[in-house]
């Protein structure tokens, strides 16, 4: 696929592609699917925050963490198109479907999608300096950390919604019903924070969170 093509290829093609992107430019990378399938869930939660739509209408909630089928085999398609370069195999069980699936670590060959990625960022300014900043947010967590924070956050946890059961962001037709959102815009009382520092400070609150159980 040409970069000239890249844009008017699904949209989910065009967010894989971001959000390996910034997690590139936090350094890291390659991205492993468990870090690259939670900040897609957390990129939904906290758009909000940055005043953006979930990119997702919905995801079935697992024990292990969020993982979004499609995500995966658009990240499968761009491996197989070059684009995107898969690092150590290896098989996982997946809960739901009681079946192997391959997890891997993905490094963005960049220089192959450079054109499309500049004209994105040049359409979508603010949805990208959101994955950016939100990215670049969760490199502070530690790489233990990484890929197991989301079951602490605030939606995620939400007790209304059993596991393998259906968390739908397209429900939230008020800010009350968003508890990430929520979460995220309740630190600093009184303070102005800009929305980035906001994201840092919900990135911490999970890591304190799930470190202390």
């Amino acid at each position: 696929m040409s970069d000239t093509r890249i844009l008017d290829a699904t949209a989910q093609t065009v967010r894989v592609l971001t959000l390996l992107d910034a997690l590139a430019a936090a350094g890291l990378a390659p991205s492993s699917s468990r870090a690259l399938h939670e900040l897609a869930y957390l990129a939904n939660v906290l758009a909000p925050v940055f005043d953006l739509p979930p990119l997702d209408a919905t995801l079935l909630k697992r024990k292990s963490g969020p993982y979004y089928p499609e995500l995966q085999q658009t990240i499968d398609r761009l491996v197989g198109r070059g684009l995107v370069e898969a690092q150590e195999l290896r098989y996982e069980l997946d809960e739901v479907e009681q079946r192997y699936r391959i997890s891997a670590s993905y490094l963005l060959r960049r220089s192959a999608v450079r054109a499309a990625l500049d004209r994105y960022r040049g359409l979508y300014p603010v949805e990208a300096l959101f994955l950016d900043e939100l990215a670049a947010a969760y490199s502070a967590l530690s790489d233990a950390q990484q890929g197991h924070v989301a079951v602490g956050d605030a939606r995620y946890a939400d007790v209304s919604v059993d596991v393998n059961n259906v968390i739908d962001f397209g429900e939230w037709s008020s800010a009350e019903k968003n508890f990430s959102r929520n979460a995220a815009m309740t630190f600093a009382p009184g303070k102005h924070l800009a929305p980035a520092e906001r994201l840092y400070l919900y990135l911490d609150h999970l890591q304190q969170r799930v470190a202390h159980g």
